[in-house]
């Protein structure tokens, strides 16, 4: 840890359905980085496997007083283990990671700073970088708008950070509510609250984090109950006026139709949206 930059943690959810080896990557590239965490918080949503716990438990005997693990004992789901573990974290300062992604190097250092030099920013994100094979070959980049302003325009459609690239003030989120142990989208739901809570918003023009593509992303994003939650985040944003009524029927008839497309075709429409979300 410079001594120029303060304390900070990250936040990583796991549970029993993640690989081993990816897990052991992802803790990897948390601390291999030029400005190194104070803690990570790995948050074990419900039991693990023995492979994972074997991981999770190398990586606390190298970095005993850094690698730090909360357990919940049973899986309650991505929303809870974030709640639970933004309320556990040492730091005012948190960047969240996930445990099948690949921290960029310098990654942290980026945020910490501007978060540090910005005081009146309360969260921090930047670009994804999704590959299938080889993480230095993506088939795509997700860019994200970068200023407070139009990050609010681009909400009002869709999400407009990539979560697993995110560093946030604890007390911003904590005071919008925190993450909720809502069914999908949990992110979603956290950065629609803290605009309305007045928290300010901003994204680095720049990839952070290499993430996992391939067809089993492009089925996570679509279904029945992916469907319905839709539905559900578009209608708690309407009621609490974030969306217009002219707003929220266009993104039922968008969105909820996006589900029920083949994977390949979500995935391909996906891939189109991510080239040209920069523009606002």
């Amino acid at each position: 840890m410079a001594d120029d930059h303060p304390p900070f943690s990250v936040l990583l959810p796991t549970y029993a359905g993640d690989d081993a080896g990816e897990l052991s990557v992802a803790l990897e590239s948390c601390f291999d980085q030029p400005l190194v965490p104070e803690e990570v918080l790995v948050v074990a949503d419900g039991p693990l496997t023995d492979a994972l716990e074997s991981t999770l438990s190398t990586w606390q005997d190298r970095y005993p007083n850094v690698c730090r693990r909360y357990s919940l004992p049973e899986n309650s789901g991505l929303g809870n283990a974030l709640r639970e573990g933004v309320k556990a974290c040492r730091n005012d300062l948190i960047a969240r990671a996930d445990a099948d992604d690949i921290n960029v190097a310098g990654r942290f250092e980026r945020q910490v700073t501007y978060l540090t030099e910005h005081p009146d920013i309360d969260i921090v994100g930047g670009y994804i970088a999704e590959f299938e094979c080889d993480p230095d070959d993506p088939v795509t980049v997700r860019e994200v708008p970068t200023d407070h302003d139009s990050i609010r325009r681009k909400a009002r459609f869709r999400s407009p950070m990539n979560h697993g690239t995110v560093c946030f003030r604890r007390q911003a989120v904590l005071e919008a509510g925190n993450y909720r142990p809502v069914v999908r989208m949990e992110d979603y739901d956290l950065w629609v609250r803290m605009l309305l809570s007045g928290a300010s918003f901003a994204n680095l023009p720049a990839v952070l984090v290499k993430v996992r593509a391939g067809p089993a992303m492009a089925a996570r994003r679509g279904g029945l109950e992916y469907a319905r939650a839709e539905v559900r985040r578009q209608i708690e944003f309407y009621r609490r006026g974030f969306t217009s009524l002219p707003v929220f029927l266009f993104n039922l008839a968008t969105r909820t139709v996006f589900r029920f497309l083949p994977n390949a075709v979500r995935s391909a429409i996906y891939r189109h949206v991510a080239r040209r979300d920069a523009d606002g």
